[in-house]
């Protein structure tokens, strides 16, 4: 049993090809793998009981009007809470980019601020995500499992990419896609995805099976007719993809024309606070709040028109420039979604597959992450929906011509 232990903590150790697993004769395996499984337990937990929230802050939204005009309010607590409990905890996705690369330690206060002030957003409504919650979360608790075996930077960075997986798997109940996150999200290629699979399969059964998790449920009782045609209007919907990521990329260049008109974070954050309970103040406006499920929901049952999935976009993007936390991927694969079944009244599929193409092929445009999008696709729907999901996700990819969100230099990513 001892062999077994050492033999995966030089697993967690050595992620790099290029680097044998027997060169680092003073590495601890049993500290590591200890701080493996604490990070994995811990992110199940944290991210079950985070799910659960978001269920309870949801229903509170839905039931009571008001709770929307109170989101400038929200949001200007959200500011404090990084101004004056978490301040070294400022920075969202880049920071955990640049933790992973080698740089200072995140602190303990990383995972609790953003899991408080995503549940703070969406109590008012804002139409924001759960990556950006999902990845801090994850990499937080790892660099504060790492401090007690002491790692080698090599090692730290492996379990800090394990946290990233296990983070994702806990939230979205996909562990294939977490572990392939992980990598793309940082843009390297890495035997560190052996450990992140194991952690991200741990993370989700934990959070589904001792925790209880909730998660959509998107499956398809069959998969798609993989002929000729099929692929033509996968790369259909890669290109109407395409203009809906461009159209929200574009949208994030406008955060330093705002951050120069409104310098104070906290007015900021109120003045964008009241600007989305504008937009989502008429009727039916509350259709486009928080994650976006129940547009998801309903483009799966019926042909939805184009105007949903701009006015999705939109509002995401307001929430996002304008500083509320959390993330943009899920209201992203609402408008995708929203996207496909607008399409799916000219397109010759079934509209649940255009709206489950559309869902990923967006998002992979806009984030520059096509394997995920693919594992997304086989573990979301069905396996078979990974092969037109490769059509369209690659076609979005590579016709979308800006950065992504992860690019450090276009400063995207919320959260």
């Amino acid at each position: 049993m001892l062999g077994v232990e050492q033999e995966v903590g030089r697993v967690i150790v050595r992620c790099k090809p290029d680097q044998p697993l027997d060169a680092d004769k003073s590495a601890r395996p049993i500290p590591l793998l200890l701080c493996w499984l604490g990070t994995v337990v811990l992110c199940a937990g944290l991210g079950a009981a985070f799910l659960h929230g978001l269920s309870t802050v949801g229903v509170s939204f839905n039931n009571h009007g008001w709770l929307l005009y109170l989101l400038p309010l929200l949001g200007v607590a959200s500011v404090w809470i990084y101004r004056h409990w978490a301040t070294e905890a400022e920075g969202g996705m880049h920071r955990v980019q640049e933790a992973v690369e080698g740089g200072k330690p995140l602190p303990a206060s990383t995972a609790p601020a953003i899991v408080a002030t995503t549940l703070l957003s969406h109590l008012g409504g804002a139409s924001v995500g759960r990556e950006g919650t999902a990845v801090q979360m994850g990499a937080g608790i790892a660099d504060v499992c790492s401090g007690w075996a002491k790692p080698d930077p090599l090692a730290r960075r492996t379990l800090l990419l394990c946290g990233i997986a296990a983070g994702f798997s806990a939230v979205f109940g996909t562990p294939l896609a977490g572990a392939v996150f992980a990598l793309e999200f940082m843009r390297r290629a890495s035997w560190a995805f052996i450990p992140c699979l194991a952690a991200s399969w741990g993370s989700d059964f934990i959070a589904r099976h001792a925790f209880f998790a909730p998660h959509a449920d998107y499956r398809l009782p069959f998969g798609p007719d993989l002929s000729a045609e099929t692929f033509l209007w996968a790369a259909v919907i890669g290109v109407a993809a395409t203009v809906g990521a461009t159209l929200y990329l574009l949208a994030l260049r406008l955060r330093s024309r705002i951050e120069s008109s409104l310098p104070s974070p906290y007015l900021r954050v109120a003045v964008g606070g009241a600007f989305v309970a504008v937009l989502l103040y008429p009727e039916g406006g509350r259709d486009f709040s928080g994650l976006g499920l129940q547009l998801i929901d309903a483009s799966f049952l019926t042909v939805l028109p184009p105007p949903v999935f701009i006015l999705k976009l939109i509002i995401t993007a307001a929430c996002v420039l304008f500083g509320f936390r959390g993330g943009e991927v899920t209201p992203l694969l609402a408008a995708g979604a929203a996207l496909g079944s607008a399409l799916g009244a000219w397109i010759g599929l079934p509209v649940v597959q255009c709206a489950g193409l559309g869902m990923v092929a967006l998002f992979a445009g806009a984030g520059k992450v096509p394997l995920t999008c693919i594992a997304l696709a086989a573990e979301l729907f069905h396996p078979g929906m990974a092969v037109p999901a490769t059509v369209a996700c690659a076609t979005s990819v590579v016709l979308t011509r800006q950065g992504g969100l992860y690019v450090r230099t276009a400063r995207g990513a919320s959260g």
